[in-house]
C-alpha cells in the first residue's frame, strides 16, 4: 500500500473512532442501544420507565407474552443519526434521523424521551414523532387564561366569534388558530399530554380538543431570519362540514395595524374583507398571545 492509501485508512479509521467515542461520551445513547439490540423483557426492564415501562409490562403480562420481541424488533434500527435536546437536568429528548429500521416497514425520524432517575441513569419513557412534541410546554408554565382572547371571521353570512388563540410556531411559519370556546386548563392539560408530559388521563376528558372541532378562524405568518414576520393569509377552517372545508386568502398591507414578534409573543391587529356574497371572507382580529414552539 502506497502512502496515500494509508492516508486514507488512517483518515477513516480515526472517522470511526470519532464517532464510536462520541456515542461513548453520552450515557443516554448507550442506554438507546441496549435498547436497540435488546430481544427480551428483561433486557429492556431496568432501561425503560413511565409509559414505555407500562407498555411493555402490560405486553409482558399478556396471554401472547411472544409478541415482545417482534414488537421490539419493529422499533429497532440499523442505523441512525442522533442528537440530543437538552430540557432541563433529569429530562431530555434523543433524537434520530436518517434512520434505517431493521424491518422492512420504513419509519422516519423519531423522539425518545429520556427520563434521569435519583440514581443518575438514564431511561427511555416515552416514543414519540419530533414533530409533534411542542418544546416550549417542557420549558414554560401557562395558564388556560394567557390563551383566552375574542376576535371573529365570517364567511359569507356565517359568523365565527371566537373566544381563544393559539399559536404554533413551527421552522419559519407561525400557524395561529382561533376558536369558538373558551381555553380551559383541561385544554392546557391536552397539549401538555400529546406533547408528552405526564399526566392523568381523567384530567383532559373534558377538553374541547377531545372531539370534533367546531369551525376555526386562521392566520398564517412568515417569520424571515431576522425575526421579521408577515401575515401571508387570513381563513378558516370548518371540519363540521361534508367535505370538509380549508379556505385561505391573501390579505392586502393595510388590513395589518400591528404585527410583531418579541420575546416568544405575538401581537396581532388585522381587520378586512375579501370577495363578496356567499364566498366573500371578513375578519377581526387583536391578539398578544405566547407563540409554542413545535418540533424538536
Amino acid at each position: 500500500m502506497n502512502e496515500t492509501g494509508r492516508s486514507r485508512v488512517w483518515l477513516v479509521l480515526m472517522v470511526a473512532a470519532g464517532v464510536s467515542v462520541a456515542h461513548a461520551q453520552d450515557a443516554r445513547i448507550a442506554v438507546f442501544e441496549r435498547y436497540n439490540h435488546a430481544t427480551t423483557y428483561d433486557d429492556i426492564r431496568p432501561i425503560v420507565s413511565d409509559v414505555l415501562a407500562q407498555q411493555y409490562a402490560s405486553i409482558a403480562a399478556s396471554k401472547d407474552p411472544g409478541r415482545l420481541p417482534q414488537i421490539l424488533a419493529l422499533q429497532q434500527l440499523t442505523s441512525y443519526r442522533p442528537r440530543i435536546v437538552e430540557i432541563d437536568e433529569s429530562t431530555s429528548f434523543l433524537v434520530l434521523e436518517d434512520v434505517t429500521p431493521k424491518s422492512s416497514r420504513g419509519i422516519g425520524a423519531q423522539a425518545y424521551l429520556m427520563s434521569r432517575g435519583p440514581d443518575s441513569a438514564w431511561t427511555l419513557a416515552n416514543r414519540m414523532l419530533p414533530d409533534s412534541v411542542i418544546k416550549t410546554l417542557w420549558t414554560t408554565r401557562f395558564a388556560a387564561t394567557d390563551f383566552v382572547q375574542a376576535s371573529s371571521c365570517a364567511i359569507g353570512e356565517r359568523e365565527i366569534k371566537t373566544q381563544s388563540v393559539l399559536a404554533v410556531k413551527q421552522q419559519d411559519t407561525i400557524q395561529v388558530t382561533l376558536y369558538p370556546f373558551t381555553f380551559s386548563p383541561a385544554d392546557l392539560e391536552y397539549w401538555r399530554q400529546v406533547s408528552g408530559l405526564s399526566g392523568r388521563q381523567e384530567a383532559i376528558a373534558a377538553s374541547h380538543f377531545q372531539g370534533r372541532l367546531p369551525p376555526v378562524c386562521r392566520l398564517v405568518i412568515k417569520v424571515d431570519q431576522t425575526n421579521r414576520v408577515s401575515l401571508q393569509n387570513v381563513g378558516l377552517d370548518d371540519v363540521t362540514t361534508s367535505p370538509t372545508r380549508s379556505s385561505l386568502w391573501q390579505p392586502t398591507k393595510a388590513d395589518v395595524s400591528v404585527l410583531t414578534l418579541e420575546h416568544d409573543t405575538l401581537k396581532v391587529a388585522t381587520a378586512g374583507a375579501i370577495g363578496t356574497g356567499n364566498d366573500s371572507f371578513r375578519w377581526n382580529v387583536n391578539i398578544r398571545v405566547p407563540v409554542w414552539q413545535r418540533g424538536l
